[in-house]
Formats: C-alpha cells, sequence, structure tokens
C-alpha cells in the first residue's frame, strides 16, 4: 500500500520537474525536503550560514507535507534528498522503494531527554507505567519515531502495549485533544508537550527519553539509490556542509535559535525554553538496527533489510 501510494503521488508530482533536471543540474543544484522542526537544524544552518554554498552546492529547500509525501518526491525527481523518519524510511524500503541514508541530525541524548515525553490531562492518575493499562494514549504517528521509542520504553518496564489504545494525534490538535478529553495522555515533544500540559491542567508523567539508548536519529536524510551513485561527490558536499553546520550548532547556541525561529515560525521566547537537539550527522548502522528490530517485533516490517547497505557511500 505505501509503495503504491508514494508510487501514485510520484507520478503527479513529476510533471514539468523531471524535463528540467539533467545530470548536470543534480550535481551543482540540489533541491531537499526538510520539515520545519529543530531537529533537522544543520540544514537550516547549513542553508542560513553558506556552508552548502562553500561546498560548491546551490540548494533550494522545497514545501514539505507529510513523510509519505516526501519519498514520493524522491520517485518523482523533484527533490534529491528529504529528510523522514527512520521508520518510514525502513517502511519505504521493505514496501520495495530504494532508499540510502545520506545524513542524520538530531538524535536521542541524555541533554535533550526533557524535551520529549508523555503528558497526562489534570484529573488522570499515571503514576508509574503500569498505570497506563487501559488508557487511551495520544501518538503523534503510529509507527512514527516517538511512537516507536515510546513502545520500546513500555517494554522495558515489562508494560504490554495490548493494554494500552494508541489514538493517532496530528501534532497541531495535541493540546486541544488532551484537554477535551478524548484521550488520557499524549506522546508529545516541545513546544507541544509544555502547550498540552498546560491547557488541560496536567503533568508530564515520564520523560522516557531519558531511558532511550542515545544517538538514535529523529530523522534521517535520504535520496534514491540511483541518484546516490549518480552523484557521489554531490553527497560528499553535503555531508561536508552538514558536518561544518553542526558545529556551529555546538558552538553558537543562540544563533541557531534565531536561524531555526526563521525556518520553522517557532518564536525564539519558545526555542529558548527548551534544549536544541544534539546534532550528530554521521548515520550508523546501529542506530537503524535498533529501529529495524523494534518495527519487527511489532509487526511493522516483513522483509529482510539490509541495514548495513542502506548508508550511502
Amino acid at each position: 500500500m505505501l509503495k503504491r501510494a508514494i508510487l501514485i503521488a510520484g507520478v503527479v508530482m513529476a510533471g514539468g520537474v523531471m524535463a528540467s533536471a539533467g545530470p548536470s543540474w543534480a550535481q551543482t543544484k540540489i533541491a531537499i525536503g526538510t520539515p520545519p522542526i529543530a531537529e533537522v537544524e544543520a540544514a537550516f544552518v547549513a542553508k542560513d550560514e553558506g556552508m552548502f554554498e562553500k561546498n560548491g552546492l546551490n540548494v533550494e529547500f522545497l514545501p514539505t507535507g507529510s513523510n509519505q509525501t516526501l519519498v514520493a518526491s524522491l520517485v518523482a525527481g523533484s527533490h534529491q534528498i528529504v529528510a523522514v523518519s527512520p521508520t518510514v524510511l525502513l517502511q519505504a524500503v521493505d514496501s520495495g522503494i530504494d532508499l540510502v541514508v545520506v545524513a542524520n541530525c538530531g538524535v536521542s541524548a541524555p541533554r535533550t531527554a526533557r524535551n520529549v515525553g508523555l503528558a497526562v490531562r489534570g484529573g488522570v492518575e499515571i503514576s508509574k507505567p503500569e498505570d497506563l493499562i487501559g488508557k487511551k494514549v495520544g501518538t503523534p504517528s503510529i509507527g512514527g519515531t516517538l511512537d516507536i521509542l515510546f513502545r520500546q520504553w513500555l517494554k522495558q518496564k515489562n508494560v504490554d502495549e495490548k493494554g494500552i489504545t494508541f489514538i493517532e494525534v496530528p501534532i497541531p490538535n495535541t493540546a486541544d485533544v488532551l484537554k477535551g478529553g478524548t484521550i488520557d495522555a499524549v506522546i508529545a515533544g516541545e513546544p507541544s508537550l509544555g502547550r498540552a500540559v498546560g491547557q488541560s491542567n496536567g503533568k508530564v508523567a515520564f520523560n522516557y527519553m531519558s531511558e532511550i539508548p542515545a544517538d538514535l536519529p529523529y530523522t534521517t536524510f535520504v535520496a534514491t539509490r540511483d541518484w546516490a551513485k549518480e552523484n557521489a561527490d554531490t553527497i560528499k558536499s553535503f555531508r561536508a556542509a552538514f558536518a561544518q553546520a553542526a558545529d556551529y550548532v555546538a558552538a553558537n547556541q543562540d544563533k541557531t535559535r534565531a536561524i531555526v525561529s526563521k525556518y520553522t515560525r517557532l518564536p525564539v521566547e519558545v526555542l529558548n525554553k527548551i534544549e536544541l537537539p544534539e546534532c550528530k550527522t554521521v548515520p550508523t548502522q546501529a542506530a537503524l538496527d535498533y529501529f529495524d528490530k523494534a518495527m519487527r517485533e511489532g509487526g511493522m516490517l516483513t522483509g529482510k533489510i539490509d541495514t548495513a547497505g542502506l548508508i550511502a557511500p
């Protein structure tokens, strides 16, 4: 189903794009799809501080939609690199779409663990993991990164996820749905987490990311394998720009917040209240193996995936 939907979307998006995208254009000018989230801060910094340009790349950010739409844009050829969750990457590969990882950015880390948590509305008592049995829990995307990591945390706590009703709640609706009482708790990241707690007179029951392994990517920057093979030098330049951007992020937190605010439209005042994501740009097989195992245990993957082969040379 995923592959068919992506291929259909790709055909629609391809009109008028493929004809103008010759090999020489792709080597110097690339279109990137990035969602407006802080976890892709390296892309924003590399663009704003001229690091892409210094490495010989003319990068254009194109409008984005869902993760599936971004994958479709790769199939169509309208984008050359897109940022999607590692879970969507693996699902796409499992469905037969040949993608490779070019780079990462935001990864899990102890320093940023409080940026993600389980918000519980007022009047609902959840003080220990076992209290979640029988509850309705909202999740930004069933099978998404935060969802998978939360389910892994439940396993660590010996809580059977089958005893919990998971309901998909779009991020913009997080606070309203929790306040309205449709759900008892919701998995969320900042700033949605804080808003949900405030509007529902609730609390953060668990910052579960503090017990999840470090260096797991929230997003992966991916390309089609064919494009990656034909544009090895472009990928090398892209990775160099990302590495420079990661160094900049580490040394210039305030300036990075201003840049992230520009591209995400989140007020700097909001960004000042949270930790910027830890930015590690080099993809690892270990991280892909973690998600592959977790999704396979949940019945979300069926075929065998060569995770080492998913990282572009």
